[in-house]
């Protein structure tokens, strides 16, 4: 559970790095945003093709180029079919996600958000077989584990109301048996 600690204390640091003024938030100055697109799972020579991939969340200013937010995310990453002897069986994946993330605002390039954070995965490959599934049970997966969230989104910086951009984002959950990468590229819709 060392990770456990670690994510706990990075999402203090986090909260701490809040202004002293805080406790007077303004519903103003909070934004959202949603995206939508795809996700790949890089786990094992098992992984899936990838899939839809989904995920929104809201954040508050607390530097002039600094937001922080949760966010929440879910990926239907798509089936693969595994043959033991007479017998195939298929593995369901998906992933739910829940992360804080500090969000840093570049004043220059392209790049015009850079997200990163602490987080839990829910990392599901559910097992589907008619029978014989007892031989596959080493393939399953069904656990909540830290992840580290990574986004980097490319919007307009002038945002009257709705900003739409392009989001690339990495999430690292080491479940027991093998390490899940999740890489997403996702239409961003910031308001």
């Amino acid at each position: 559970m060392r990770h456990g600690h670690a994510l706990a204390a990075a999402a203090c640091i986090m909260l701490l790095a809040l202004p002293a003024h805080a406790a007077g938030m303004r519903l103003e100055e909070w934004r959202g945003h949603v995206s939508l697109g795809y996700g790949h799972l890089f786990s094992d020579s098992l992984s899936p093709g990838g899939s839809i991939s989904v995920a929104g969340g809201a954040d508050y200013p607390i530097r002039e180029t600094l937001r922080i937010g949760p966010v929440i995310g879910i990926a239907i990453l798509g089936t693969h079919d595994v043959t033991r002897g007479s017998v195939t069986a298929g593995l369901d994946y998906s992933l739910l996600d829940v992360a804080l993330q500090l969000h840093w605002l570049p004043k220059h390039g392209r790049i015009t958000r850079v997200s990163v954070g602490p987080g839990f995965g829910a990392a599901r490959a559910s097992l589907q077989v008619g029978g014989g599934g007892a031989g596959f049970l080493d393939l399953a997966v069904d656990q909540v584990k830290p992840e580290l969230a990574i986004d980097v989104s490319m919007l307009p910086r002038r945002q009257k109301i709705v900003a739409v951009g392009l989001e690339v984002g990495v999430r690292y959950v080491p479940v027991d048996r093998t390490n899940w990468v999740l890489t997403t590229l996702r239409l961003a819709i910031h308001y």
